[in-house]
């Protein structure tokens, strides 16, 4: 505070060219950009162009990791592509297009300070399989299953590149008008990692479906395991055209599962979540839960996951029956999913409904066909009886976000005489001017914020200082004029920071707080310490606890200059964005140097009088702006000083709020004003009915920064007699 340094090297910020290869492309849309599991943009980009980043506090700002800012140049690998200006700069020509390939283009991004490492990115995109049945492409942001299934299998670039005449286009176009319908979207990507096959086998572990050929056309064939079929029209298998019955047994109770735990993806944050759900009969017939876990990663919506937990919990919670025949020619048309009736007199049974799950359509020697099927239980549930269930967990570290509330202050002499050595205050100029800021803290999880500044004449914030925050409540009931006050609060933030013993701000007064008890959210103050005097309060007003908590700007400012400030808060996920936070302005006033107002005013030895009669001794005690540096002084304290120099002024106005007389120049502690002097001032022929006086301090035309102002009634024969009658 009061003065300059020589520049030092404390960190590097690092800059990188790069070309990031995304998917195959092109896509419908990018529309986030994470770095280290922090959003760095976010949009809806639909096209090939350039984005830029603007987060330069995203790790911290540059007092830990930096952040990340500049252009990027998004590819979408269109067929027209052409290749990229910036590649072609810093890798020459001849530089490839890129075409069918979506990509990022880092044209020397901000990426880091202070840590050389990369951070990981990652790129959210959107794309559905539009050239195909386009109306039922996308369900619910998400892409209709049908159509990954027909893209994989028919994509001749990356797919397994059968011809569309290869796929039974009804039963496809069934599905995808039934997945469309039950809202069943998926939001998944595949990994040239993994076969392909595997790809598809996990999208129909998702929706319940078979994929299989029709032994009739040789074509892939879509099935969905519904309940959408007619029991009475489904083929009857019994006696007469099963060949064998190899197996039929039903599970026992011990055999399932009661429990049923779903991992899917949280659809805002798109990491891992869970749902449980049970059957609670089955708990009941086994005395034990049982549990079994399933991953579909692909599903994003609370509500599907519920209902695909259901359908499964289904399948796994019931002791189902299973079969192993072998039936004649008859059932030469069936396949995998494919549903039939059993008839079975033997065993007492009559029109079970079984969904078959392999087929062994025979030899040219054995024309039998082996099936194995199980009783069939998987239509997707239209309705559930599970609500999304909420984690209950609340990510402790937040966002920043803008502190409110907030506030300025000019640095008051006190604590400049705290902060600086007697040498610093002897060569402190009379009109240099100190800034001080306060904040309350916006969310339990922010830190502290950093304190930028500017004046009007300067093009860009400086970072000043990294400051707590402050301690702050609201007032519960409105203050009058007066030397002691107790009051109760209310809205409170930190108030397990606020000591006795220090100052607070209500409004321009400075307050001494001689007690509080959080348990009744009680204060006691001193009032009007410092260079301030009381003065009324409304209920509502903001408390600064300001003692200690105040962000301190070093910057020497002069008389008159505006100064221009943004406060940006930091949390564990960085710091607040300098474009982010809002401005906050305050003129300098020259207020350390101002001299101290009078103390322990007194209107015929009495403070703050509501009314006054005969004629009036107005008495007050100096008070030391110099000296006044050990303890905060209250204003019923007698003498201190004068500070050299300082005289007082006296105004008195009358009923009318007009000024009637002036004292200046007065050096003592006292000036009456008599009842004479009144009448003759008034021109009403009598004593004013109401008068207010001011006080204040002045040193070579240097005004104290705060004046009393203290208004009072006339009393006495014919000034408000009846008010009071029998004294005041």
């Amino acid at each position: 505070m009061g003065g300059s340094s020589k520049k030092q090297t404390v960190g590097y910020r690092y800059y990188l060219g790069m070309h990031l290869a995304i998917c195959h492309g092109p896509v419908d849309a990018v529309t986030e950009i994470q770095v280290a599991d922090r959003q760095a943009w976010s949009g809806n980009l639909s096209g090939s162009g350039r984005i830029t980043l603007d987060k330069p506090e995203l790790f911290g700002g540059e007092k830990r990791e930096g952040g990340v800012s500049g252009a990027v140049d998004v590819a979408f690998g269109q067929s027209t592509q052409a290749p990229n200006d910036y590649l072609v700069s810093k890798i020459g020509s001849p530089q490839p297009a890129y075409r069918g390939l979506l990509s990022l283009i880092l044209r020397q991004v901000y990426i880091a300070a202070n840590n050389p490492y990369m951070k990981p990115w990652a790129v959210r995109v959107k794309r559905c399989f539009r050239s195909w049945h386009a109306t039922k492409a996308e369900i619910n942001g998400g892409a209709n299953p049908a159509h990954m299934v027909y893209e994989c299998l028919t994509n001749a670039d990356w797919g397994m590149g059968y011809p569309s005449a290869s796929l039974d286009d009804a039963s496809f176009k069934a599905a995808a008008d039934t997945l469309h319908n039950e809202g069943f979207g998926l939001n998944m990507i595949w990994l040239q990692q993994s076969k392909i096959e595997q790809f598809i086998k996990e999208i129909m572990d998702h929706i319940g479906g078979v994929l299989t050929t029709s032994p009739a056309t040789g074509r892939f064939v879509l099935k969905l395991i519904r309940a959408d079929y007619d029991v009475a029209s489904l083929l009857v298998l019994d006696p007469d055209n099963v060949i064998e019955l190899e197996s039929y047994q039903r599970a026992a109770w011990g055999e399932t599962t009661n429990e049923l735990v779903l991992i899917y993806t949280k659809p805002d944050t798109f990491k891992e979540t869970s749902i449980a759900v049970q059957d609670l009969a089955n708990i009941q017939a086994q005395g034990a839960v049982v549990s079994q876990t399933r991953r579909y990663p692909g599903i994003t919506s609370d509500s599907l996951a519920s209902r695909v937990a259901m359908r499964d919990l289904a399948a796994v919670s019931t002791p189902l029956a299973k079969v192993r025949l072998k039936v004649n020619r008859q059932a030469w048309n069936l396949y995998p999913g494919d549903v039939f009736k059993l008839v079975w007199p033997a065993f007492g049974i009559e029109g079970l409904v079984l969904r078959i799950a392999n087929v062994d359509s025979g030899t040219l020697t054995d024309g039998s066909i082996s099936i194995e099927a199980v009783e069939d239980v998987f239509g997707l549930p239209a309705a559930s009886y599970t609500g999304a269930q909420p984690t209950g967990w609340i990510d402790p570290v937040p966002e920043p976000t803008v502190a409110i509330p907030r506030r300025l202050i000019e640095t008051p002499y006190w604590d400049l005489a705290l902060a600086m050595s007697a040498a610093d205050l002897d060569y402190l100029d009379p009109t240099d001017c100190y800034l001080q800021t306060l904040a309350g803290r916006p969310t339990p999880g922010a830190m502290n914020y950093e304190l930028n500044s500017k004046t009007s004449s300067s093009p860009v914030y400086t970072p000043r200082a990294q400051a707590e925050f402050c301690p702050t409540a609201v007032l519960g009931a409105g203050l009058i004029q007066e030397v002691t006050s107790t009051t109760f609060y209310h809205s409170e933030l930190d108030i397990d920071l606020v000591s006795v013993g220090g100052y607070a701000y209500i409004d321009n007064e400075v307050v001494l707080i001689t007690s509080i008890n959080t348990a009744t959210q009680s204060l006691t103050l001193t009032r009007g310490v410092m260079d301030t005097v009381p003065a009324p309060h409304s209920a509502g007003a903001q408390i600064w606890f300001a003692d200690g908590a105040q962000g301190v700007d070093p910057t020497e400012y002069a008389s008159s200059e505006t100064v221009n400030v943004r406060m940006l808060t930091t949390t564990g996920k960085g710091t607040l964005a300098l474009n982010s936070a809002p401005t906050d302005s305050l003129t300098m006033n020259r207020r350390q140097d101002r001299p101290y107002p009078p103390g322990n005013v007194r209107i015929n030895n009495v403070r703050y009088p509501l009314a006054a009669k005969n004629d009036l001794v107005i008495s007050w005690a100096h008070r030391d702006r110099l000296s006044q540096t050990v303890s905060l002084i209250a204003q019923t304290n007698g003498n201190i000083g004068p500070e050299p120099g300082v005289s007082y002024t006296l105004r008195i106005y009358g009923e009318t709020g007009s000024l009637r007389r002036t004292y200046s120049g007065l050096t003592g502690t006292s000036q009456t004003y008599s009842l004479a002097d009144d009448t003759a001032d008034s021109g009403l022929g009598r004593p004013n009915a109401a008068l207010r006086i001011e006080l204040e301090a002045n040193r070579s035309g240097v005004i104290s920064l705060q004046k009393h102002s203290i208004a009072f009634e006339r009393a006495g024969y014919g000034l408000h007699f009846n008010d009071y009658y029998g004294g005041i």
